[in-house]
Formats: structure tokens, C-alpha cells, sequence
């Protein structure tokens, strides 16, 4: 069984999430009697309180100590990270890591874009990393002598991209209240797995809003549910047209192109969603997928790494970088985690096929929570 087909199923389905907030207890004032401290004379309590702070301030320094890198390790790598502009980037993660993804060092570029990345390392070939939110880049070095130079440019401008938190698009503002009522309706449908329903909820959206780029971009996503990436293009296609605006639209065409394995196309188009959302979730896994279709594993992994999501499809997309890797166990446990987060999710029989194919020390399968 090839592990690549579980990766090339996935379907991520919109999800919403509910913030909460806690708020604390009204709690009583303590009691002078509760602080050991007022049991002591007065100077013995200055005494305590001075000793306090210096071990304070020791730990502090300790952890700053921690934070500075190994100063006597060989130096690896040195070198500057560019803009696409030819501009220093700064504050951009650089890291090296073997050809099993296995980081061995990692810097950070300063305000001129300049970095060195210390550590040791066998003399081999090496993939070295640039990377700054969404915009990474890789290169392949060969270590075969200490303080290597080396030079990288990403691959898009941050500067053209949309701030960090959402922006709504001028577009989206205009469609009117009915249609969003029927979106409601079909999104609600969409996650309950109606999606006979839904469609029917974002066909009377577009009866009410023929230009409903919102509605576009369901259907697209129902389609893509439904194994028809072709027909999901269409559909997403059409909303970008009719708002260029919204990231919605490219990251369903996006999804389609990765499950069409047109994976350099899906690249191109997650880049561009990505300069409209930077903080999308689901755009930067579908951009790690892309890199996983197109054989750049490491990069890949590196991606999941920097973007850090929490969700069952980055778990399985994790397993399967890993796999290709050679990194069975820890794929092992990418794949337990996908199932204990998604236990009823259709794929699961096709996950245990694929952990029973491998040695009997890479099965330790734990689906217990």
C-alpha cells in the first residue's frame, strides 16, 4: 500500500470555531496571617525579600544565557537573506536540516539581513531554510568545509501582503442579507455532511445574489467533498473573478489543484491567498501539501513545522511527509493522532492498512486519547 494515497484524499472541511472566555473568581483579600513572611521581624522580611529578588534575577540571566547560541561550536553556515526587491530581510528564520528533515541548527537574520547558523554536522549535503511567515525557500548545500557562505532571496513581498488579522474584502460587504441567510444554511448543512442540502441552500444564495463570490467558493467546496476537484476549479474560479479580494475563492482553487496533483499550480495560487490572509490555517497547509506533491519533502515538514497546526489533516499530512522521509515511527504517531482527533473519519480503515504493511516496531499505533 503507497502511502502517498491517504495525504492525496484529504479534503479539509470548513470548520467554525466558538471562542470562549474565562473569567476569574471574585476571590477575599488573604489574611496577613496566611504569608509566612509576617511571622518574621521586620529586617529578617527584608532580608527574605532581597534574596527573593536576586534568585529572580539569576534565573532571568540563566535563561538569556540559554537563549544565546553555543558560541563554542563550529560555525556552519553564515551568509544574508534578500527580499524578492533585493532588500535585507530581517527577523527571518534560517535553519539546516539533513536530507530526513532532521534540523542540525538554526538562526535568525538581523535588521541588515545578515545570520549564522552554528552547530555540527557530518560533511554531506544539506538543505538550508530560509523562512518568514508564509514566504520559505530552500536550497541544497554540501558541507564539506566549516563557515560555508550562502545567500537566499524569499520568494514574495510581505509588503504586498494584507495585514495580519482578516480583512473583508468591499465585495463581500455588498451581498445582500438573504443570500448570507441561504450561506448560513448551506454552511451548517456542509458540516453536518448534507451536502445534497447545502447545494441547495447555495443555489437559492445565487437566486437571491447571482454575483455572490461567497456562494461560488461553497459550492466549490461541496464539490471538492464530493470528489469533483474539475468542477470544483470551475466553481472557484468564478468567485476569484467576481472578487479578486477574497482569499476563500483561491484557497478552494487551491485544494482543487493539490487533488488534481496539478501541485505546482497549487503553489502559485496558495501564495497568492496568503498575500490576502497571512494567517490562514488552511492556506498554509494546503501550501505544505503542495510542497509534499512536488517531492520537496523536507520543505514541507519544515512548513507544518513554522505553521504549528493543531488539525486532523496536518497530522496526516505530517504521516505522509514523514513516511516518504523514512521516519516510520514518528509518521506512526502523526497517523495515531489524526485518528484519535478524527475518529469516524472515512479514512481511518485506509490509515490502518498502511501502519499494518510496516515492521512489526514501527506498529505501536495509540488511538486512546
Amino acid at each position: 500500500m503507497n502511502s502517498e494515497s491517504c495525504c492525496r484524499c484529504c479534503c479539509c472541511c470548513c470548520c467554525s470555531c466558538v471562542p470562549f472566555h474565562l473569567f476569574p473568581s471574585r476571590t477575599s483579600r488573604p489574611s496577613p496571617q496566611a504569608n509566612p513572611l509576617s511571622r518574621l521581624p521586620v529586617p529578617g522580611r527584608s532580608i527574605c525579600r532581597y534574596l527573593g529578588l536576586f534568585l529572580l534575577l539569576l534565573l532571568l540571566c540563566l535563561d538569556s544565557i540559554a537563549q544565546v547560541p553555543d558560541s563554542g561550536s563550529p560555525k556552519l553556515l553564515h551568509g544574508s537573506i534578500f527580499t524578492a526587491q533585493g532588500e535585507p530581510a530581517g527577523d527571518v528564520t534560517v535553519e539546516i536540516r539533513d536530507l530526513r528533515g532532521i534540523r542540525v541548527g538554526k538562526g535568525i537574520t538581523d535588521s541588515s539581513g545578515n545570520f549564522e547558523i552554528r552547530g555540527t554536522a557530518e560533511p554531506g549535503e544539506y538543505v538550508f531554510i530560509a523562512a518568514k511567515a508564509f514566504q520559505i525557500r530552500d536550497e541544497r548545500i554540501l558541507l564539506d568545509q566549516p563557515d560555508l557562505e550562502a545567500s537566499l532571496a524569499l520568494p514574495a513581498d510581505l509588503a504586498n501582503a494584507a495585514p495580519d488579522h482578516y480583512t473583508v474584502s468591499a465585495k463581500r460587504l455588498g451581498v445582500s442579507a438573504k443570500a448570507w441567510t441561504h450561506l448560513a444554511a448551506a454552511h451548517r448543512e456542509f458540516s453536518r455532511m448534507n451536502f445534497d442540502e447545502a447545494s441547495r441552500e447555495v443555489d437559492s444564495a445565487l437566486r437571491a445574489d447571482p454575483a455572490c463570490a461567497q456562494a461560488f467558493s461553497m459550492r466549490a467546496f461541496i464539490k471538492l467533498a464530493e470528489k469533483d476537484p474539475a468542477g470544483a476549479v470551475d466553481d472557484a474560479k468564478r468567485a476569484a473573478s467576481l472578487d479578486p479580494g477574497d482569499a476563500e475563492s483561491f484557497i478552494a482553487l487551491t485544494m482543487a489543484y493539490n487533488s488534481l496533483n496539478d501541485f505546482q499550480r497549487a503553489e502559485e495560487t496558495i501564495r497568492h491567498a496568503l498575500r490576502l490572509r497571512p494567517d490562514s490555517w488552511q492556506g498554509r497547509l494546503e501550501l505544505a501539501k503542495s510542497f509534499y506533491g512536488q517531492g520537496e519533502l523536507v520543505l514541507a515538514l519544515c512548513e507544518l513545522d513554522l505553521a504549528n497546526i493543531d488539525f486532523p489533516d496536518a497530522h496526516l499530512v505530517r504521516a505522509n511527509v514523514l513516511m516518504r522521509l523514512e521516519r516510520r515511527q514518528e509518521a506512526v504517531e502523526e497517523f495515531g493522532a489524526f485518528l484519535r482527533e478524527a475518529p469516524k473519519d472515512p479514512r481511518g480503515e485506509q490509515i490502518r492498512r498502511i501502519v499494518a504493511t510496516l515492521p512489526r516496531e514501527n506498529r505501536g499505533l495509540n488511538t486512546s486519547d
